[in-house]
């Protein structure tokens, strides 16, 4: 081979060798945006495994991707009637919704949205009536979808819940929404639903307004959700609801509210009417002032997470990971014949909420310095945890975790694996973990 010819080869095999150009911010967002909106949670976590293989991509270009994620357009403003068919677990669910897009929306801004959820045999159709002077003030859109299924009122079922966070997704990646200022609210049924949502999803709203409607105490069916009132204490909440109303309604709604108030909830009202049936008067609340001062603090100093099951354990940075055997969904109490029948019906329904509080899993964790993290306080959990974001760990130094009476270190490792297998379930650009810290077996 001649001079030119070994030149021409070594041209070649360089370019042959040579790392593939790392894709454009542009590219990346086309990436992560596919991903994002695959149907299924295990599709979407299969593509964020893919996303977090490709070493050319540098985590800093997640990260930025990340951050300003959405591609967001004008929009009609007032309102509306509109259809989309939503993934609802394994099924696809034909959806009307009514929504409201204030005067000042800007798709370059971030903005409210509040969730309304509507009444037995209702529908999302007028919802946001109540809604619209609050909304222009606030530049907050209004989405109410209509139940799909079965409008027999409320069964604190999982495809319920399935339903209504199907319905925030698809208005999150219609309208550029702010993550720290997402409200829910519902009449009735969609009081209980408004009640659901947060009691199992604590760290995704900012304020809640059920217009009657309450937790359920229950023991069987995996419905009590009332056994998770503690972790709503950050929670601003106003309830509205007729003093006349269903006696069992109400005993649920009472105690929920002493247990919030035990835990020293920060602001959290039960606004009672006397002489209303199942009712409420709307004007008892500046729904301006309540909501505009409500916001969600995605880094709280102290988490405390509670649960019965797996795919329900995370808020904020912490997720429960396994639980004990002692942890139970239903509840089936064991008590002597002659104390049952004893009791007057109020202290069988306080009997039967203390047997769940004591079967399900809780675990308090504090950010007690920059570099520490402690559980102080805990009950059937097994493992857990720590999905921490930048500012929330020591990038040079190694992470202490004390849990039960010992301290550990752990040696923070930054990865894209993380933050994307979070981003596409949550895609939340206020709050992206980029560190996982696991603790027990």
């Amino acid at each position: 081979m001649g001079l030119l010819g070994a030149l021409l080869a070594t041209q070649v095999l360089a370019q042959q060798t040579e790392p593939a150009p790392a894709p454009s911010q542009l590219e990346l967002a086309r990436e992560l945006a596919l991903a994002v909106d695959l149907p299924t949670p295990k599709a979407r976590r299969e593509a964020a495994k893919r996303l977090a293989a490709r070493k050319e991509i540098a985590l800093e270009s997640w990260l930025a991707a990340a951050q300003s994620f959405g591609n967001f357009a004008r929009d009609e403003v007032g309102s509306r009637v509109l259809e989309a068919e939503l993934q609802v677990l394994d099924a696809i669910e034909a959806t009307e919704l009514q929504v409201f897009v204030p005067r000042s929306y800007d798709p370059e801004k971030p903005h409210p949205l509040l969730m309304a959820f509507h009444g037995t045999g209702g529908s999302g159709r007028g919802m946001e009536r109540n809604w619209v002077a609050t909304a222009e003030a606030l530049g907050m859109l209004v989405v109410a979808p209509s139940e799909a299924g079965a409008n027999e009122g409320y069964a604190f079922h999982p495809r319920e819940r399935a339903a209504a966070h199907a319905a925030l997704r698809w208005a999150r990646r219609r309208w550029n929404i702010d993550e720290d200022r997402v409200y829910l609210s519902g009449i009735s049924r969609g009081g209980h639903l408004a009640w659901d949502l947060a009691l199992r999803s604590p760290d995704r709203f900012a304020a809640i307004a059920p217009l009657i409607g309450g937790p359920r105490l229950h023991a069987l069916e995996g419905q009590n959700n009332l056994r998770f009132v503690e972790q709503l204490v950050h929670l601003p909440i106003r309830d509205l609801q007729g003093a006349e109303d269903d006696p069992g309604l109400l005993f649920n709604l009472r105690l929920a509210f002493a247990k919030l108030a035990a835990a020293k909830a920060r602001d959290a009202r039960l606004l009672e009417f006397r002489g209303v049936g199942h009712g409420f008067d709307f004007t008892a609340v500046d729904w301006t002032e309540f909501l505009g001062a409500a916001r969600r603090d995605p880094r709280p100093a102290s988490v405390v997470r509670l649960a019965v099951r797996t795919d329900e354990a995370r808020a904020f940075f912490l997720e429960l990971t396994r639980l004990t055997k002692d942890a139970q969904e239903d509840i089936r109490p064991k008590v002597e014949a002659a104390r049952w029948n004893a009791m007057s019906n109020d202290e069988k329904k306080g009997f039967l909420q203390e047997q769940a509080d004591r079967a399900t899993a809780r675990l308090l964790v504090r950010r007690a310095a920059p570099d520490l993290y402690a559980v102080e306080e805990e009950r059937h959990v097994a493992s857990f945890r720590l999905l921490l974001a930048d500012g929330l760990f020591a990038p040079e130094a190694p992470l202490r975790v004390k849990w039960r009476g010992k301290e550990t270190k752990k040696t923070p490792k930054r990865e894209a694996r993380v933050l994307l297998e979070d981003f596409v379930e949550r895609f939340d650009r206020r709050y992206l973990p980029v560190v996982e810290i696991r603790c027990g077996g």
